[in-house]
C-alpha cells in the first residue's frame, strides 16, 4: 500500500465497512477481496473497503478530519504489498451467477478482476439484465445470435445486428423469403405468430408478440430491410421510423393514414424525415406508393407496378404486387427483415 494520504476519504465508494484494530488489518482484508482497489481507516478502528481509488474517481476524495486513505500499489512492485488478487477473492464479486477471472493491476487504474457474463447478462459486473440487443451496445459489436431474456426472464436465442457508424444496435423480430409471404400476409405484428422463434434464421421466422413486446419496450425505433443474410444492411430498399410515430406492435395504419417515418428508400428513391402511405390492419404493415399521392403522403415514388386491378406494387410486406426490382421482392429466395433497435 502507499503512504496514508491523512484527513482525507474516498466518498461514495465503500461496500464493505469492518472494525479493525490496525491498519495492516484494514490492508489485508482489501488484499483479499478483488472488488478492492484503497482502503480507508476512520477513528483508527473503522475500516472500509473502496471499490474504487483515487486516480479512478478524483472528484470523490474529500477532505474529513480523523481519517487516513490509502491505495493498493499495482503488481508490477512485487506481490507482497500489491493488488493482486492471485490466488482469488474473498468471494465472488460478479452477481447473477457469473464468473471471474483474477487480473494483475500493473497501473493504478486496472481492476483486479474481470467478470465472465454468463449469457443474459452484461455490464463490468454483469449486473444488467439483458432484454434485447441494445444490452450489448458494449460489447465487441459483432453480428449474430445472442442470448436476452424475456419479461418473465426465461432466456432465448436471437440475432443481432450493430451499426458501425453510430451505437445504435437492432434486434431481428422477423424474417421470411418470397416463396413464404403468403403466411405472414394476414398477419399484422400485433397478433401473436410464432414461427421458429427459438432459432433465429432468414426463410422463415418471427418471434411471438409477447417477445416482441419484451424487445420493444427496450427499443425506440424500427426498420425493415432487404436481403439482410445475403447482402447485409443496404439502404436502398430500406424503411426506417420512431417507435413514437409508429408502434407496429399495436398501431393499426388506416388507408388514410400518412405517418413521419426518418428513412423510406424504394427502387433508389428516397426520403428522409417525410411523411408515407403506410398501412397495417387486418394485414401485415407495408408501404403502398401507388396511393401515396392521392392520400396525400410526401413520399412518392415513380415506376410504381400496377398488377390486376385493384392491386398495385407493395413494399416490405404483404406482396399482393410485386416488383421485381424492389430488393425485398427480387426473387422467390429474396428475404424481408423486420428490426427493433435502439441506441
Amino acid at each position: 500500500m502507499n503512504k496514508a494520504l491523512n484527513n482525507k476519504v474516498l466518498s461514495g465508494h465503500a461496500f464493505r465497512n469492518l472494525t479493525m484494530k490496525s491498519i495492516v488489518e484494514c490492508f489485508f482484508a482489501c488484499l483479499e477481496d478483488c472488488l478492492c482497489m484503497s482502503f480507508q481507516m476512520c477513528e483508527n478502528t473503522e475500516c472500509q473497503l473502496l471499490s474504487s481509488n483515487q486516480f479512478r474517481s478524483p472528484s470523490t476524495l474529500l477532505a474529513v478530519m480523523g481519517c487516513s486513505y490509502y491505495d493498493m500499489v499495482p503488481n508490477s512492485v512485487g506481490l507482497t504489498n500489491s493488488a493482486s488478487c492471485t490466488p482469488g477473492c474473498r468471494k465472488n464479486p460478479c452477481p447473477n451467477g457469473t464468473s471471474y477471472v483474477t487480473l494483475t493491476s500493473t497501473d493504478y487504474t486496472t481492476p483486479r478482476y474481470k467478470c465472465l457474463c454468463s449469457p443474459g447478462y452484461a455490464g463490468n459486473l454483469c449486473q444488467y439484465i439483458v432484454r434485447s440487443c441494445r444490452g450489448y451496445t458494449n460489447g465487441n459489436r459483432v453480428p449474430g445470435k445472442y442470448k436476452v431474456f424475456d419479461d418473465n426472464m426465461n432466456l432465448f436465442e436471437v440475432f443481432c445486428d450493430f451499426d458501425l457508424n453510430s451505437t445504435m444496435t437492432w434486434t431481428l423480430v422477423q424474417s421470411y423469403e418470397q416463396r413464404v409471404k403468403l403466411k405472414f400476409k394476414f398477419e399484422p405484428y400485433s397478433v401473436d405468430f410464432p414461427i421458429n422463434q427459438d432459432s433465429p434464421r432468414s426463410d422463415s421466422y418471427r418471434l411471438s408478440k409477447s417477445r416482441m413486446q419484451s424487445i420493444q419496450d427496450d427499443s425506440s425505433k424500427f426498420r425493415i430491410t432487404c436481403k439482410y443474410d445475403t447482402d447485409g444492411l443496404v439502404y436502398r430498399d430500406y424503411l426506417q421510423a420512431t417507435k413514437k410515430k409508429i408502434d407496429i406492435l399495436t398501431d393499426i395504419l388506416s388507408d388514410t393514414h400518412c405517418p413521419l417515418v426518418e428513412l423510406i428508400d424504394v427502387r433508389g428513391q428516397s426520403c428522409s424525415n417525410c411523411t408515407a402511405f403506410l398501412v397495417q390492419k387486418n394485414y401485415i404493415l407495408h408501404s403502398d406508393s401507388f396511393n401515396a399521392a392521392n392520400k396525400g403522403c410526401q413520399f412518392r415514388p415513380t415506376g410504381v407496378k400496377r398488377c390486376t386491378d385493384p392491386y398495385t406494387e407493395d413494399n416490405f410486406g404483404y406482396y399482393g404486387c410485386i416488383n421485381t426490382a424492389h430488393r425485398c421482392s427480387s426473387s422467390e429466395t429474396a428475404t424481408t427483415q423486420t428490426w427493433l433497435g435502439s441506441n
